[in-house]
């Protein structure tokens, strides 16, 4: 069945030595009504030749004029887009082919404006980690304040449901985030859809792996993206730290 037309919205930063086969798990994606927004911002290696190698109609290329980070990059392509749903995939992260089928018909089935999936986790060397397996059907603001469940590359939101939604430039490292906070604010739930749809590729110099890092970006998410009070964002990081601590577990 035909959903309507996707846009894939996929960042680009010295990505050549994963993007080429980010972009064929996309060529290999059972639905085919999709379009694929690449924007490049201002890579240093060879990731526009890596790019360039795909000679397909529906991958469209864009250039930042200067480096503005993943939030600005991003927003360049959702303004660009045309579909009726964003979905979001990282230029070092994999999607299995049945993930746009299978997530679609989710959606309809659930008349849900946000979905997501599980999802594996692999290091540089594409040795699996483990699986990120949420247990709830439905996750509401209040849930993903405590601790964000979703990943980024297997979410999906419907554009005709909640417009176009940008992601919040403010949110240091956390804007993807900040925008399923964004959606959930008007008061849909974010749906998940039980099944292993994507890989996440997991480094050890990435936003991810450096915890005190992480834990200032989270507070300026709560404090300065938010605006929620000083017990609250206590209340909201100590549910978040201890929820990151036992995610994979």
């Amino acid at each position: 069945m035909d959903y309507g037309l996707v846009s894939v919205i996929m960042p680009c930063y010295n990505a050549a030595a994963y993007i080429g086969e980010t972009i064929e798990s996309v060529l290999a994606q059972t639905y085919t009504n999709w379009e694929l927004l690449i924007v490049d911002d201002c890579s240093t290696d060879d990731s526009l030749a890596v790019i360039a190698r795909y000679d397909d109609p529906r991958i469209r290329v864009l250039k930042n004029e200067k480096n503005s980070g993943a939030a600005v990059t991003r927003n360049v392509a959702i303004e660009a887009a045309s579909g009726r749903f964003m979905a979001f995939l990282d230029s070092d992260d994999l999607w299995h082919p049945e993930k746009l089928s299978e997530q679609l018909a989710f959606m309809a089935e659930k008349d849900c404006a946000l979905s997501f999936t599980h999802y594996a986790v692999i290091n540089g060397e594409g040795e699996q980690i483990t699986v990120f397996s949420p247990k709830k059907d439905t996750y509401s603001y209040n849930d993903i304040l405590k601790h964000c469940y979703i990943g980024c590359s297997t979410a999906i939101y419907d554009v005709e449901k909640v417009g176009k939604v940008d992601m919040p430039t403010d949110a240091i490292k956390r804007e993807d985030a900040a925008c399923w906070l964004r959606i959930l604010k008007t008061g849909v739930d974010a749906h998940c859809l039980h099944e292993n749809l994507m890989t996440y590729r997991v480094h050890t110099d990435s936003v991810s792996s450096n915890k005190v890092r992480m834990i200032k970006y989270q507070w300026h998410l709560y404090r300065r993206v938010e605006k929620l009070s000083l017990v609250r964002s206590g209340y909201c990081m100590m549910h978040w730290a201890i929820k990151g601590f036992l995610k994979y577990r």
